[in-house]
């Protein structure tokens, strides 16, 4: 940004099946490559090699509801999508959430939020799956819940997940 290098002499590929970690302290640029990898943003230099067909579902790091906006869950899933009433339902099943579809998105505690958000980078049928920091805002037994949740979804559906987080020790 500027003449401060955020990223310099990244090379990374993401397999089918496999959970691969972008790990660092706040501030090192993860997010900076994530939305370089995902389009968002343009790197100054270098190229993005994507498979071609690939597609990308994506849980950000930063997810800011506002109480004051009334939208459910199930509308929340439906916002520009093509998916059914059952594929969303199917969708919060496979993440432990189906209880909170008619339940307004601002009144979600942090977990289920985060089962949500996930859900909706599910319903793309992804190849990949981007997640980042997926456990914010998430108590202890929480994060362990959704990491386990990550692992079984990555054997289920042998989709490739780019794992984005600051902390070594849980991951």
């Amino acid at each position: 940004f500027g003449r401060v290098v955020v990223l310099d002499g990244m090379d990374m590929t993401v397999r089918k099946g496999e959970i691969l970690g972008l790990i660092g302290p706040n501030g090192a640029g993860k997010t900076t490559l994530v939305r370089i990898l995902l389009g968002l943003e343009r790197p100054d230099r270098g190229t993005i090699t994507r498979r071609d067909g690939l597609t990308v579902g994506y849980a950000p790091q930063r997810f800011d509801r506002d109480p004051a906006i009334p939208m459910t869950v199930a509308r929340f899933l439906a916002l520009g999508s093509k998916h059914t009433p059952a594929e969303a339902e199917a969708a919060l099943d496979e993440v432990g959430a189906t209880r909170v579809i008619g339940q307004q998105l601002s009144q979600l505690s942090g977990g289920e939020l985060q089962r949500v958000v996930l859900a909706r980078a599910l319903l793309r049928k992804p190849d990949l799956l981007v997640l980042d920091e997926p456990v914010r805002g998430v108590d202890y037994t929480g994060e362990a819940e959704l990491y386990d949740l990550i692992g079984h979804i990555r054997d289920a559906r042998g989709v490739g997940i780019l794992l984005v987080s600051h902390d070594l020790h849980v991951v």
